[in-house]
């Protein structure tokens, strides 16, 4: 494809990426169930000869995960299952994709609660794959994640070592989000926690969670380009009753 459809291509993924982005911000549920159907139609309208057809892959997997979060039960099941579809494709097509491979794992960190009991230890273990494809392009950049993993298979050491990884790399979500992470609840009763939670406060967070400015599409000139949910997994759900 030549240069003026590449640019067309960046144009629509640059557009569907305002309305994703709009998505997250608004608490109305029908308003962003809407604008990230939009969104999808735009990512899906990229041609796949385009240079920016990954960042297609990327976003559009980012909104049916977020779309995610806005349902319940066998239809949220049905869009995690789509987003790491996408997110796959964004690999083949781009493998050392970060923010992809992030939120792959992210996405079956989700959907493993909403599975059968005998399905979640294939799709925990899933997800420490794409952490791992993650920590690889990016030494440090999963280690909370890693120690969601460690602490939903209740193995608390690794949770802890992981956890000072994650305040050694500035990888932290600040102390409000980790106690309402649905995975660390487990964890934040352990003794050692509270020490812990201390000795990260001496430390600066990482400010950058994703993008400074999504006006251009993810990882296209950037090949170290975070995750949206680089830490921060953002499970809590639209508020239905605003």
């Amino acid at each position: 494809m030549g240069l003026l459809g590449s640019i067309i291509g960046k144009s629509k993924v640059k557009a569907a990426n305002k309305k994703r982005l709009a998505a997250r911000e608004t608490e109305d549920a029908l308003l962003a169930s809407r604008l990230l159907s939009e969104s999808m139609l735009g990512y899906e309208a990229v041609e796949s000869g385009s240079s920016a057809f990954k960042d297609a892959l990327y976003g559009w997997g980012a909104a049916l995960l977020h779309q995610a979060r806005l349902k319940e039960g066998a239809e949220a099941k049905s869009f995690y299952e789509e987003a790491g579809k996408k997110f796959s494709f964004c690999l083949v097509a781009k493998s050392d994709y970060l923010a992809a491979a992030l939120d792959w794992g992210v996405a079956l960190m989700e959907l493993a609660p909403l599975q059968a009991e005998g399905e979640r230890k294939a799709t925990y273990a899933l997800a420490k794959d794409k952490f791992s494809i993650a920590d690889n392009i990016q030494q440090g950049v999963a280690s909370y994640n890693f120690a969601c993993l460690h602490a939903v298979n209740k193995n608390y050491d690794a949770c802890k070592a992981s956890l000072e990884l994650a305040r050694d790399y500035r990888n932290l979500p600040d102390e409000a989000e980790i106690l309402k992470d649905a995975d660390m609840q487990d964890v934040i009763g352990l003794p050692w926690f509270a020490e812990f939670i201390e000795s990260a406060k001496v430390l600066p967070l990482r400010e950058r969670t994703r993008k400074d400015s999504d006006d251009d599409s993810e990882g296209s000139s950037d090949d170290t380009t975070y995750s949206e949910v680089v830490t921060r997994k953002e499970k809590t759900k639209v508020n239905y009753t605003k």
